[in-house]
């Protein structure tokens, strides 16, 4: 099949651009050969600084909200939450600014642009100009060659929303600005929601070139070439996430250009080391309509059956997007990846930790992308540091403990409303993440089996796990969290909506995981109740059955206990998760959608993964559009939430690669795939005819 986006028409909106990036740069080209715009990220440059936003207080209310909660009384345990054990919200991941490309040329024609996955390569042309762009892993930079087949001229210009200066100084563009030290999210408007102020840090764009151009006030020109190379270095003045950002952004900008060399060399270097990592895997479904540009794809998808393809491009697109924002020593992929535009992001484009963050690495190493997983381990590690205090300050107890949304700066406090005037109670208080981000280390080791990281994870099970002996308190002779709630949902209790509960069945799937992988450090793990079944045959999602206020809402929590969970279920327990998923349907949000896929492909129902897989794939053009039920793609392939959450692209190759672990295949599959990783670093490869696997080897 061929691993390649194509489209004949330039892009106009962002999520039409196509994606390059190395793990810590990340560009978006749009590829208008009249006035092209390169969108830039550098995965370092967020809002704020290390600050404890920890209430020290809240600690005294603890008992108060328990009572409230185990009494049922809802409306109290609300008011006491919101107002008395309340956060602060987390800090905004920044777009950097954009390299803007003027041409001047006569008109010209057969206009295509391209995006190919096996070389991480965008590539834009015409019959008069070529223009190619990647994201360096081994130099660092992001490169930028024009070829014309007569001599042609254009202008350079680099501009950013953030506050920023550009000039040249010793033949390089540099483009110099400031963080700001307040950024809230776009749906808190109440107070200072953007302040530049003092404490945050500094960025630097630096642009040098190979031809001959010159370098006026604030631009680059070049005159009557035939082609020219442009080299950026992106760099801000982070330290790391417990230091003041005080680097020099500059210096560091302009060391980059010692990786410098001439084209061909940062292109051949550029895919090797990027074809190394995407060639491990190859999947060809059998049928493809490669002939016609992706926009159409999408398009045709959903009235023919005639590209299976289509769902491998995006399973492919998936593992290109793991290669692309994050590698070894980057920064965790956040709530877009690397790629984003907006000032005030969607949910800050943070990192969202009942969910988001984690579905983010769920393809890294069955995908046969381990060396991606790094950045995921050192988040991790950030937000157990500060989690410490956030034990003490909240619930009085030793270890430690992180809440639903966290940022570069670690953040473990329960994110929302810093006056505690907003109703947070359906994602704030809810205590997690660090054994479920813990869980999936665990998993990375079953995948590797590194035994230095082995050793390297145990102390940190050891602290959360000292975290819940303590906060684990009793109700009707059982052990149980308190607070909680399954993220983001509400029930109905006698008329009354609720969301903060005690032990529902997310915490319960996740601490039978984690106290499961702490015993095999030799530690002794408190008893806990067990997956509940309702009167109704399904998994129950909260301690009581409550009526749902949203049938289909598009968390699945509850289900945590088969996937992602590594606990293998009894087959009581499959067949209420499959009711469950039943109840839930076939729509939601882009991201829900690719849970649903690796739900059913871990429950060996092969047809209902491919129907949540065609959902996903459905075109969405604009990303105001109105939801659609089921999800949907942009033009670009990335997962429409809407907005663009890139978490689905990688849960659905997850939930692909699933169903080849699995051996249960949809019947109009035929081809084969090789490479899926399986526990112990061995490799599956397989063959197979409508749906039924015909050979298989593991290696």
């Amino acid at each position: 099949m061929q691993n390649k986006l194509w489209y004949t028409k330039k892009a106009v909106k962002w999520e039409e651009a196509l994606p390059v990036g190395n793990g810590r740069l990340g560009a978006m080209v749009f590829g208008n050969l009249k006035k092209e715009r390169i969108a830039l990220n550098e995965d370092s440059l967020w809002s704020g600084y290390p600050k404890d936003l920890n209430k020290k207080d809240a600690a005294e209310y603890l008992s108060e909200l328990r009572e409230a909660i185990f009494s049922g009384d809802h409306n109290r345990a609300n008011k006491i939450a919101n107002r008395d054990f309340h956060g602060h919200w987390s800090e905004a991941y920044l777009p950097f600014g954009d390299l803007i490309i003027e041409y001047s040329m006569p008109g010209a024609k057969g206009y295509s642009r391209e995006l190919n996955l096996e070389t991480g390569v965008s590539k834009t042309e015409n019959d008069i100009i070529c223009q190619s762009v990647f994201a360096s892993h081994p130099a660092q930079l992001i490169v930028v060659n024009i070829k014309a087949k007569e001599k042609i001229s254009f202008k350079l210009r680099l501009t950013s929303q953030l506050r920023n200066r550009c000039y040249t100084e010793n033949e390089t563009l540099f483009m110099q600005g400031d963080a700001p030290e307040i950024c809230m999210p776009p749906y808190y408007n109440e107070g200072v929601v953007f302040d530049y102020g003092s404490g945050a840090m500094n960025f630097c764009a630096a642009l040098r070139v190979i031809g001959n151009a010159e370098f006026e006030k604030d631009c680059v020109v070049f005159k009557d070439q035939k082609e020219a190379t442009l080299l950026l270095s992106l760099a801000t003045s982070f330290v790391d996430f417990k230091s003041m950002p005080r680097a020099d952004a500059k210096a560091r900008a302009v060391s980059y250009f010692e990786n410098a060399k001439s084209f061909d060399e940062l292109l051949s270097e550029h895919t090797s080391d990027h074809s190394a990592l995407f060639n491990r895997v190859e999947l060809d479904l059998g049928s493809e309509r490669a002939d016609l540009p992706t926009d159409k794809r999408l398009k045709n998808f959903q009235k023919n059956d005639d590209d299976n393809n289509l769902a491998a491009l995006l399973f492919q697109y998936g593992r290109y997007l793991t290669i692309a924002s994050s590698r070894k020593g980057t920064k965790a992929s956040n709530l877009q990846g690397i790629f984003n535009e907006h000032l005030r992001a969607p949910w800050s484009s943070s990192y969202t930790t009942n969910i988001n963050t984690e579905m983010n690495y769920w393809c890294t190493d069955i995908c046969n992308l381990s060396e991606c997983f790094e950045p995921f381990f050192e988040q991790v590690k950030h937000m157990a540091e500060n989690g410490r205090v956030t034990a003490k300050d909240y619930y009085n107890c030793g270890g430690t403990v992180a809440h639903h949304n966290s940022d570069i700066w670690g953040a473990s406090y329960p994110a929302g409303d810093p006056l505690g005037k907003a109703h947070a109670q359906s994602y704030a208080y809810w205590q997690s993440p660090l054994p479920w981000m813990l869980n999936q280390v665990f998993e990375h080791y079953r995948y590797t089996e590194d035994e230095a990281l082995f050793e390297e994870m145990k102390p940190y099970f050891k602290e959360v796990l000292d975290f819940y002996k303590d906060y684990l308190v009793e109700k009707d002779g059982v052990m149980v969290t308190c607070p909680s709630s399954s993220p983001e949902n509400t029930f109905i209790d006698n008329g009354v909506k609720g969301n903060l509960t005690y032990m529902p069945t997310m915490d319960i799937g996740i601490l039978e995981e984690f106290f499961a992988n702490c015993r095999e450090f030799g530690f002794e793990t408190p008893k806990i109740p067990n997956i509940p079944i309702g009167s109704d045959g399904r998994i129950n999602e909260w301690a009581k059955e409550y009526k749902e206020n949203e049938p289909e809402h598009r968390h699945v929590s509850h289900l945590y206990c088969v996937y992602p969970s590594a606990i293998e279920q009894s087959e009581e327990i499959n067949e209420a998760a499959r009711k469950s998923l039943y109840a839930r349907g076939f729509g939601g949000t882009g991201w829900s959608l690719g849970w649903k896929v690796c739900l059913w492909a871990r429950l060996k129902n092969p047809e209902n993964a491919m129907k949540l897989i065609k959902n996903q794939l459905y075109p969405i053009l604009s990303p105001l559009s109105e939801l659609h039920k089921g999800g949907g793609s942009y033009p670009n392939m990335f997962d429409a939430h809407p907005p663009f959450q890139i978490d689905g692209n990688f849960g659905v190759a997850a939930g692909i690669a699933e169903m080849f672990k699995t051996r249960t295949l949809p019947k109009n599959w035929s081809g084969y795939v090789r490479g899926i990783k399986l526990y112990g670093n061995k490799e599956l490869s397989l063959k197979f005819e409508n749906g039924i696997i015909t050979e298989e080897k593991v290696k």
